[in-house]
């Protein structure tokens, strides 16, 4: 799965400075959204999902969905917060 979302979507490392746009983090199931340039929160590898930073979450999860034979709904997503950020995020699918 984080191969075919990173292959589709692209991969972001968390703290790096990102365009607008939605971001999820399959590790915690979370969102981050920006409608300008931004850093992204410590959290882990991130895939760009949406060039908007107000996209819906039903709107992300039908795409998901097409993309990986899921049936993700707007409730299985929240909003990045600090509860999901971890101080050793690693390298994505690939850790050693």
């Amino acid at each position: 799965m984080m191969d075919l979302l990173e292959f589709s979507y692209g991969r972001y490392t968390g703290g790096s400075t990102v365009p607008a746009g939605s971001y999820f983090n399959p590790r915690t199931m979370c969102i981050f959204q920006t409608t300008s340039d931004a850093v992204l929160p410590q959290d882990g590898i991130f895939c760009r999902v949406d060039p908007s930073g107000s996209q819906t979450f039903a709107n992300i999860a039908a795409a998901l969905n097409a993309l990986l034979g899921t049936s993700y709904t707007a409730a299985s997503f929240h909003t990045c917060g600090g509860t999901d950020a971890t101080p050793q995020p690693g390298q994505g699918a690939n850790d050693a």
